[in-house]
């Protein structure tokens, strides 16, 4: 019997960070235990090590994971989360800025979507506060269709959380109006929603 390709450490680091959880999240509830299994494992945990990932929600000990069905995880930047800590929409960032500007928290309203294509007037609609988009699929780009949005602005960070470009949103005329992004999350707000620019954020990270 051929072993299984994903039992070789090497391979995990083919995966994006997302997949990575993604196969953890698989192994949740599977009461199962074999060698491969636990060497799989173990191989998963050491993946995270190696890119410096905070997994100590996950792997509590630092020598293990955890695998009950409530440690469903997924991840922001350099850190993961537990999906049950997150029951509702609403959340918190805390946004630092590349001058001596003191960290700042905001509420916030967080979606995470596999979807590559995104209609940001629906979702603005479901909230009046600050938009934050986790972007879970493999594409290299996400299509932002911004039909009907007036001053607006977007920060798009890469998969660390760190500000990458700054997008404005403020269509006037008829017809469709859409972008593409290479970010991994972005963020959404009216720009007399906060009196910093942002410009001057370097980098969010969650908070609950």
């Amino acid at each position: 019997m051929k072993n299984n390709p994903l039992n070789n450490q090497s391979d995990f680091s083919k995966m994006s960070s997302h997949q990575l959880v993604q196969r953890y999240n698989q192994e949740l509830g599977n009461p199962g235990w074999t060698t491969s299994r636990a060497n799989f494992l173990s191989d998963l945990r050491v993946e995270f090590m190696k890119r410096q990932i905070d997994a100590s929600v996950i792997s509590p000990d630092g020598k293990g994971l955890n695998l009950s069905k409530d440690y469903e995880a997924f991840i922001s930047g350099k850190k993961v989360f537990l999906k049950k800590d997150f029951p509702q929409p609403e959340t918190h960032l805390k946004l630092e800025f590349k001058s001596d500007k003191a960290a700042k928290i905001i509420e916030c309203y967080f979606k995470r979507t596999v979807a590559h294509s995104i209609n940001i007037l629906q979702l603005l609609e479901e909230t009046d506060r600050a938009l934050l988009l986790s972007f879970e699929h493999e594409h290299l780009q996400t299509n932002i269709d911004g039909t009907g949005i007036h001053n607006f602005l977007m920060a798009g960070f890469d998969e660390n959380n760190k500000l990458i470009g700054v997008s404005f949103f403020n269509q006037t005329g008829t017809g469709t109006f859409a972008i593409q992004t290479q970010a991994k999350s972005v963020l959404l707000f009216h720009q007399d929603q906060f009196d910093f620019y942002a410009m001057e954020i370097a980098r969010f990270e969650l908070v609950f």
